[in-house]
C-alpha cells in the first residue's frame, strides 16, 4: 500500500521513528553510511546484525556495572531492585534526603510538625524515587525523624498520656473501634489535641515492641501466632483474656503486646464497605475450608491470604474473604469467651 509507515525502534539509540520499510533497525540520525559510493539508486546497506539494546526506562538510576549510567553497546540496561534492608548509611541517606525537602515548597522555609503531614506523600515518593529505597524504609525513617520534631508539641500532662494510653490499650483488648477512630475519640474525651494523642500512643507503642526479642516480626512469625491463636480458641485450653500471654511465652520471639496487637488487626472490620455482597454458604464453606487447610501449613502462601483463597474458591473478592474470616473468628470468641465464664 502506498504511503504506508511502519513504527520501528532504533538499534542504536532506541529512539522511536518511522519508515516505510517495515524491517528498518536505524533512525535518520545513526543510518549507517558506507566508506564508499553507492550505486546510484541503491540504498546502503546495513550493517550485520548485532545485539539489540533493550529499551528501558530507568528514572535517572544508573544500570549495573556501568558508571555514572552511560549505556555500553551490545550490554543492556536493567532495573535493580529496590532497597529493602535498612543499614545504617541507608538511614543516614534518607534522613540527609528528608532534610532537604521539609522545606515549603518553591522555598527554604522549613516545615514545622503542623504543616509537614500535608507534603508526606510527595516527600516520600521523591525520597523512593531518588534513592530507589522500598516506600516501607522511607517511612519508617521518617515517622522516627518526625517524633524528634514533633516532640515538643505535646501538650498532655503526665495524667492525660495515662489515661490516654489506658484508654488506647483498653481499645486493643477488646477490639473496640468508635466511630472516627480510637485516637480521635480518646483526644475528643479528654479534649486534646488528636496530633498530641497520635505521637504519645506512637511512641507508647514503639517502646512496647523494643521490649521484644523481634521487635518487628516477620510474615512468618505473625503466621506462626495466628496459629496458635487458633489452635486455643478452638481448644479452649486458656481463658481468652489469657491467650497473649500464653501464646507470647509459647512462641518465645514475640511479647504479649504484640501478640494482643496482631490479634487486633485479625478482628479489624474498619475496611468493609457496606454495600459488600454476602457469599453463598457454598462460597463461604469454600473459604473455611480454605482457611483451615492455610492454618495447618508450615509457611503461608507467598501471594496474600485474601486474594490466595478468592483465587481458589472462584467468584469472590479478596475483601469477600476477608469478610468471612473475620465473622468466623467473631464466633470462635463468642464460644471461648463462653467457656471462660462456664470454667469460672
Amino acid at each position: 500500500m502506498t504511503g504506508m509507515k511502519f513504527r520501528r525502534s532504533c538499534d542504536q539509540c532506541g529512539t522511536t521513528f518511522f519508515s516505510i520499510d517495515r524491517k528498518a533497525r536505524f533512525c535518520a540520525k545513526h543510518q549507517p553510511r558506507r566508506a564508499g559510493q553507492e550505486p546510484a539508486g541503491r540504498a546502503p546497506a546495513p550493517p550485520p546484525p548485532g545485539p539489540k539494546l533493550a529499551k528501558v526506562v530507568m528514572g535517572g538510576r544508573p544500570a549495573a556495572g556501568l558508571s555514572g549510567g552511560k549505556r555500553q553497546k551490545g550490554v543492556s540496561r536493567q532495573r535493580q531492585p529496590q532497597i529493602r534492608t535498612l543499614t545504617p548509611e541507608v538511614r543516614a541517606r534518607i534522613a540527609s534526603a528528608f532534610q532537604r525537602l521539609r522545606t515549603v515548597p518553591g522555598s527554604a522555609i522549613p516545615l514545622d510538625a503542623q504543616q509537614i503531614e500535608r507534603y508526606l506523600r510527595r516527600i516520600h515518593t521523591s525520597i523512593s524515587q531518588q534513592l530507589w529505597v522500598s516506600r516501607a524504609l522511607v517511612s519508617e525513617v521518617i515517622q522516627d525523624l518526625r517524633a524528634a520534631l514533633e516532640i515538643a508539641t505535646i501538650d498532655l500532662t503526665p495524667e492525660q498520656r495515662e489515661q490516654a494510653v489506658a484508654l488506647y490499650r483498653r481499645f486493643i483488648e477488646t477490639g473496640e473501634r468508635p466511630p472516627g477512630g480510637r485516637r480521635r475519640f480518646i483526644a475528643q474525651q479528654l479534649g486534646v489535641s488528636l496530633d498530641s494523642v497520635v505521637l504519645v500512643i506512637r511512641q507508647w507503642a514503639q517502646a512496647q515492641y523494643a521490649q521484644s526479642p523481634t521487635p518487628k516480626p516477620t510474615r512468618e512469625q505473625l503466621f506462626l501466632v495466628e496459629k496458635a491463636f487458633y489452635r486455643h480458641l478452638v481448644e479452649g485450653d486458656e481463658p481468652y483474656e489469657e491467650l497473649p500471654e500464653a501464646i507470647a511465652q509459647d512462641l518465645g520471639f514475640v511479647t504479649p503486646y504484640q501478640v494482643l496487637r496482631w490479634i487486633d488487626v485479625l478482628y479489624d472490620n474498619s475496611k468493609f464497605p457496606p454495600d459488600l455482597p454476602d457469599m453463598t454458604p457454598a462460597q463461604r464453606e469454600a473459604t473455611l475450608a480454605e482457611y483451615k487447610d492455610y492454618l495447618s501449613q508450615a509457611a503461608p502462601p507467598e501471594r496474600a491470604l485474601h486474594a490466595t483463597i478468592a483465587e481458589k474458591v472462584g467468584g469472590v473478592t479478596p475483601r469477600q474473604v476477608h469478610k468471612a474470616l473475620y465473622d468466623y473468628r467473631v464466633e470462635l470468641r463468642r464460644q471461648c469467651l463462653e467457656r471462660s465464664l462456664v470454667a469460672v
